[in-house]
């Protein structure tokens, strides 16, 4: 139960004792798990039907293992994998694992300047890349240096080129000698943060980092009655597998002997036709997907029986969206709050841990969460605004070759700062406001553009929005909305920023006004690229 008013720490409440977290290899540890579920399907695509089963992952990972190891991979070595939703990609990440280096999950969109530098801040010598993007992964190793790539296999088959077949088939004299290593130090992956305000940064996750992952997901599936159906039966996997929300989603689907059905791209077609052939009962998701899904008739048009359930992360699900999604489909939504630097959900709206409308959700176990004053760094009480930092087993280690980001972020008793601004209730409940670095300054008042937002899409017409604050003589910044109508909508600027000053304090207006577009500017996972807005107006008043 809640302390009362005053500032205090957030903590799982759960009765049942967390388990401790083993430190041990995360992939050795998980291929003993999952090896019970022998000859089931384990990983599906989607377009073809190819397939492996359990017994092949084991089969796989063993040789592939082998063959990173006669290539020289070894402990604290780091190895590319470069490519979208792949049945060979949990495959090469287990591998890596089990030598002791760590695999670093890379978009396949990037372009070659991009991947470059995650080649440089990651210290990547081998690589396993998708036919498809292959001439870019060589143009972007050739921009850091030719002697920098050590091997390559291609996931494909490319004239000339070694593939990951040729890596199973690596012929070994005696079975590599398992290294030692401390799983709690040693990374066993780096994903790269979304870089939304700045360069990508490598999240360096230890072995340790996600055993707890792993055992958080196990924890709070227990505590479902018993004799309850495993949503995770057939889950879907839309989510790119290199970003840590579908990685958590991928692990889960595993650990429990289920299905996961690797679907590359988005597409309304082949996202039901996904769901209606292979039956599939969860599908994870992003906010505008969920938007798509709970606006789109193609629900009439399909089997979805099979389905069970939703669930949203990577940015904040609007409560209309998820209710119309929820009405739409007929099937249940929930949704989380986490981060690449925490490596787990860090809490959960709905399920065994309960529901709030507009809440992120409820504290999950092994952290710890306090909400700070941003001026004064103090923790503030109940209903108060502030800046959330956690702590917990499941931490990143750092940011990788760059310790002046890794000390801005964590501090020196271990809370990391998440950047985002939120609040708690009195029942515990998390909710999240705003961005730190997202705040626009006016006049010296700090606006929430999430604010603004929020009513501007409780207008008729409006599809999407985003607000940015671009430069101002007079304010020092102003709020500019930049506003997605919907299909056949007319819209007046004037009256929407009308419907926003009638509504907020004379700072919080639409100053910087109202701008249309067709679509506003989102990285894979959803998030509003702003920076991109706000470099756009600010290039644009350049030339006047």
């Amino acid at each position: 139960m809640p302390e009362g008013k005053g500032p205090r720490i957030l903590k799982w409440e759960g009765s049942v004792p967390v388990p401790p977290i083993p430190n041990t290899n995360f992939a050795s540890f998980f291929l003993n798990v999952v090896a019970q579920y022998g000859e089931a399907a384990a990983l599906v695509d989607a377009a073809t039907g190819k397939r492996h089963t359990y017994g092949d992952i084991q089969h796989l990972v063993s040789r592939v293992r082998d063959g990173f190891a006669a290539a020289g991979v070894g402990v604290g070595d780091s190895v590319l994998l470069l490519t979208s939703n792949h049945i060979d990609a949990p495959v090469v990440l287990f591998s890596t694992m089990l030598r002791g280096a760590a695999c670093v999950p890379v978009n396949p969109y990037l372009t070659a300047e991009e991947l470059a530098h995650v080649i440089r801040v990651s210290g990547a010598r081998w690589a396993v890349v998708h036919e498809e993007v292959l001439k870019v992964a060589e143009e972007a190793f050739s921009l850091v240096g030719s002697r920098v790539l050590r091997q390559l296999w291609v996931l494909g088959d490319v004239a000339g080129r070694a593939s990951l077949a040729d890596l199973i088939r690596t012929e070994i004299g005696d079975p590599p000698v398992a290294e030692a290593f401390d799983p709690a130090t040693t990374v066993a992956m780096m994903p790269f943060s979304s870089g939304t305000t700045g360069l990508p940064k490598g999240v360096m996750l230890s072995h340790r980092n996600l055993m707890t992952a792993y055992l958080q997901s196990k924890y709070i599936r227990e505590l479902n009655p018993p004799g309850s159906p495993n949503a995770l039966q057939c889950t879907l996997m839309l989510l790119p597998t290199y970003h840590i929300y579908g990685h958590l989603f991928l692990m889960g689907c595993l650990s429990t002997g289920g299905k996961a059905v690797m679907l590359q791209k988005f597409s309304p077609e082949k996202y039901f036709e996904a769901i209606q052939n292979y039956k599939v009962t969860f599908s994870p998701i992003v906010p505008h997907i969920a938007k798509f899904l709970s606006e789109t008739p193609l629900w009439q048009k399909y089997d979805l029986s099979s389905l069970m359930a939703f669930s949203s992360g990577s940015a904040p699900l609007p409560t209309s969206t998820m209710m119309n999604l929820m009405k739409r489909s007929g099937k249940g939504a929930g949704q989380g709050y986490g981060m690449t630097e925490t490596c787990a959900t860090v809490a959960v709206n709905g399920g065994a841990v309960g529901f709030k409308l507009n809440a992120a959700g409820k504290l999950l176990p092994y952290y710890e969460c306090k909400v700070i004053d941003v001026k004064t760094g103090q923790m503030v009480g109940e209903g108060v605004e502030g800046e959330i930092c956690l702590r917990g087993p499941s931490i990143m280690l750092g940011y990788v070759n760059n310790a002046q980001a890794t000390s801005d972020t964590i501090d020196s008793e271990g809370w990391l700062h998440t950047g985002d601004l939120g609040y708690y209730d009195g029942d515990n409940f998390l909710y999240l406001t705003d961005r730190i670095k997202d705040l626009i300054k006016v006049k010296g008042y700090q606006v929430c553009p999430s604010e603004l937002e929020k009513l501007l899409r409780d207008v008729e017409g409006v599809s999407d929005v985003a607000v940015v604050g671009v430069p101002s003589d007079r304010l020092g910044e102003a709020p500019r909305a930049y506003v997605v109508p919907a299909e056949g909508a007319t819209l007046d600027p004037k009256e929407l920023m009308k419907h926003v000053a009638d509504k907020v304090l004379p700072y919080k207006q639409l100053s910087g006004g109202v701008e249309f577009v067709e679509v506003l500017p989102k990285n894979h996972m959803g998030k509003v690229l702003k920076r991109q807005l706000k470099n756009k107006f600010i290039k644009f008043q350049s030339k006047l």
